[in-house]
C-alpha cells in the first residue's frame, strides 16, 4: 500500500481526491499548504507527494525543494492548473509528473499505479 501526502489549498478538491485514493486502498495524509506539508514530512515517510503548485504559506516548489534534500525522498507529482515555471522546468527540478487541473481522477490513479523506480 502506497502512503501518499496530498497537498492543496482547495479543501473540496483535497477531500475529493483523498477519498477516492483511500477507497482504492492508498493511505492518504492531507495538508492545506506547503508549510504544513513540510512539517508532516519531517515526522513521516511517504512513497509519494502530490502537490498543487500555487498555494499560500509555502508553494509546491518549496515542498519539492524540501523533498529533494531528504535522505529517502518520495516520488513527487505536481497537480496544478498553473505554475510559475514551465512543466519542463518543474520536471527538471525533480518532479516526476505534472498533472494538469481540472482533475482527472483516472489519470491520477494511473500515474500512481505506474510510478517508475
Amino acid at each position: 500500500m502506497k502512503k501518499i501526502l496530498l497537498i492543496d489549498d482547495d479543501s473540496s478538491l483535497l477531500e475529493l481526491i483523498s477519498e477516492e485514493l483511500k477507497n482504492l486502498g492508498f493511505w492518504v495524509v492531507v495538508a492545506i499548504c506547503g508549510n504544513e506539508a513540510i512539517e508532516i514530512l519531517k515526522d513521516e515517510a511517504f512513497d509519494l507527494v502530490i502537490s498543487d503548485f500555487r498555494m499560500p504559506n509555502g508553494n509546491g516548489m518549496v515542498v519539492l525543494e524540501h523533498v529533494n534534500k531528504m535522505i529517502r525522498p518520495p516520488t513527487f507529482f505536481f497537480l496544478s492548473a498553473q505554475a510559475d515555471m514551465s512543466i519542463e522546468d518543474c520536471l527538471k527540478a525533480g518532479a516526476k509528473k505534472f498533472i494538469n487541473k481540472p482533475v482527472d481522477l483516472n489519470k491520477i490513479v494511473y500515474e500512481i499505479e505506474n510510478i517508475e523506480g
